[in-house]
């Protein structure tokens, strides 16, 4: 199979299945991995492709949502290095908001070692984790965003309305060279902002992948944040000075 033949056969999966591991389409294709790798990294210098932790997504996703699922699969070791950090702001007692984000779900484990702790997300897959650890826990409702398992919209957001928290745990999908944090989801975007608008303190966590990357909606400057958590320190730092 000539290559480019293959690049069009990889475009027409990822667009059919919205993202692929390697693995996947190294089956699909009956060519080796390593192979595949290499068709990706072409595709994404053409802008057609985006590789992820172990496979790729098709670009046009890039403004839409990823799924969760995909994302859960991406930076595993970074967003564990970023929530044993972030955990220094746990004590005993805190009233906590946590966005439905695969990087702030990390800091389940940590907020179980403590007493007395009350969160509130809009993350139903958060909230049933913190059940298991016997954490107690608000859960939003409202709409449901399919790709991210959260949940979004007025129903959310009144729910949200009704707590004030000690401090308030997101992340968001990239952050612009000059210092926005930005989202591919308007809905999920207004919500945080109901939440850092109801919390005494905010903590952005950020993998330093994501440093770089604009998307369509802005949510605020990364200044806004009280405390940011970054697995790239130094490339973290170098933008909050600019």
């Amino acid at each position: 199979m000539f290559y480019s033949k293959r690049h069009e056969d990889i475009l027409k999966i990822l667009k059919e299945r919205e993202a692929a591991s390697v693995h996947f389409l190294a089956k699909a294709l009956f060519v080796s991995e390593p192979t595949v790798r290499r068709d990706l990294d072409i595709l994404q210098k053409q802008g057609r492709v985006r590789r992820t932790f172990g496979g790729a997504v098709i670009c046009e996703l890039l403004n839409r949502e990823v799924p969760l699922s995909l994302r859960e699969r991406e930076g595993r070791g970074a967003k564990a290095v970023i929530a044993e950090r972030a955990s220094d702001l746990l004590s005993d007692g805190q009233v906590i908001f946590l966005d439905a984000s695969s990087t702030t779900s990390y800091l389940v484990e940590y907020i179980a070692k403590y007493n007395d702790m009350t969160v509130i997300t809009n993350s139903p897959k958060t909230s049933l984790a913190l059940a298991e650890k016997k954490v107690r826990s608000f859960c939003t409702g409202g709409l449901m965003l399919e790709n991210s398992i959260a949940y979004v919209g007025s129903l959310a957001e009144s729910f949200v309305k009704n707590f004030n928290a000690d401090i308030f745990f997101f992340s968001c999908r990239g952050v612009s060279d000059d210092g926005r944090l930005t989202d591919s989801s308007l809905e999920e975007s207004e919500l945080r902002k109901v939440m850092m608008e109801n919390s005494k303190k905010i903590a952005f966590l950020c993998t330093s992948d994501k440093i770089g990357k604009k998307y369509m909606y802005n949510l605020c400057r990364v200044q806004s944040a009280d405390h940011v958590f970054c697995d790239d320190e130094e490339k973290m730092k170098n933008l909050l000075s600019e």
